[in-house]
């Protein structure tokens, strides 16, 4: 059986990019909330001038992050290292309001869940360690190191972390239960159902994104497109349950035959595609040629009778024969067809 994908939601450009609307959300709260907490509460001037400058730094950091274009596409590095720099400000303002007494200690539960949602299990916990060690810092600073290793001080900082670690384990379970939904889904959106190939719509963006890569890095890449000779005569004669299997065989076929780093998808009925990263329509001809040749010699056994099928194979390559999907489809589909009609079980190359 073959093993589903698993989908990780950071690693998705969508995903990311709510991600990162979502904490900017969070972080101009985060800037709401101080600077409430800087008009209501009794703070010393020299200190509100302090926070004020802590605030306006943080505020031109969100900015920039979010709105310059250098910045502009999420990642994870950047929201692991945005909710780190909320932890720093968080530690800033409290070390000025109170320490292990300020009332903004209760902040540090808003890059916990943002981490926890975003970023997983490991990097929840080393800052909830983060967290810990300032909480500690901000308590015994300048107290001698048996007041900040006794029994009573740990028992004190246990009891104030164990909040932060419970509302860090269950969103991170809450969104592992999410990340595994979104990966089934994403699964059945994208695999044909009967030869658990990729279908004809995660082909077509995964070709997309490997026309991105090949202009930017001037690449090659080539694309084959397949079609079965005798489905049709297969189904008639035998049913279409014969031509289900005979459809599985190619598949596995094409699970044989390519490098892990080419992707095969059913395209629509009898009709399936390759894409070979890497590679020129020399490399891309004995690839086909190895398809074929390997499928020829295959064959299952049907109510005692042995069924085996051939297929003719266009190619197309960038950038010589196209510079977008539809182009190199187009090229290799006229490919495909021209030479099926004057034999089948054949391969060509799209003319220039």
């Amino acid at each position: 059986m073959t093993k589903e994908p698993f989908f990780r939601l950071n690693q998705e450009p969508d995903a990311l990019s709510g991600f990162s609307r979502t904490v900017a959300e969070i972080e101009w709260l985060l800037l709401v909330l101080m600077m409430f907490y800087l008009v209501v509460g009794h703070i010393e001037d020299d200190v509100k001038n302090l926070l004020l400058g802590g605030l306006c730094a943080f505020a031109a950091f969100v900015m920039l992050f979010h709105y310059a274009n250098f910045f502009a596409q999420a990642n994870v590095w950047k929201l692991a290292l945005e909710t780190w720099v909320m932890i720093l400000l968080i530690t800033w303002s409290v070390w000025h309001t109170g320490r292990q007494d300020s009332l903004l200690l209760n902040l540090y539960f808003l890059p916990i869940i943002t981490s926890a949602l975003a970023l997983g299990k490991l990097t929840t916990l080393l800052e909830v360690l983060l967290i810990g060690a300032c909480y500690v810092y901000l308590g015994y600073y300048g107290a001698p190191g048996d007041e900040v290793l006794s029994l009573s001080q740990s028992s004190v900082l246990l009891t104030w972390l164990f909040p932060m670690l419970l509302v860090g384990y269950i969103t991170t379970m809450l969104s592992n239960d999410i990340y595994h939904a979104f990966s089934r889904i994403k699964t059945v959106a994208q695999t044909d159902e009967l030869t658990h190939l990729n279908n004809r719509r995660a082909f077509m963006d995964l070709l997309e994104k490997q026309l991105q890569q090949a202009r930017r890095g001037e690449h090659t890449f080539s694309v084959l497109l397949g079609d079965c000779d005798n489905l049709k005569i297969v189904n008639d004669q035998y049913g279409h349950e014969a031509g289900n299997l005979l459809l599985k065989s190619i598949a596995d076929n094409f699970r044989h035959c390519l490098r892990g780093c080419d992707t095969a998808a059913r395209y629509g009925g009898d009709e399936f595609t390759v894409l070979l990263p890497g590679t020129a329509a020399e490399g891309a001809e004995l690839v086909a040629k190895r398809i074929k040749e390997t499928l020829v010699a295959s064959s299952f056994s049907y109510r005692g009778d042995t069924v085996t099928t051939d297929i003719s194979i266009g190619i197309a390559t960038y950038p010589q024969h196209g510079d977008t999907a539809e182009a190199l489809l187009h090229h290799a589909d006229a490919a495909m067809y021209v030479r099926k009609r004057e034999s089948k079980n054949q391969v060509a190359v799209a003319a220039c």
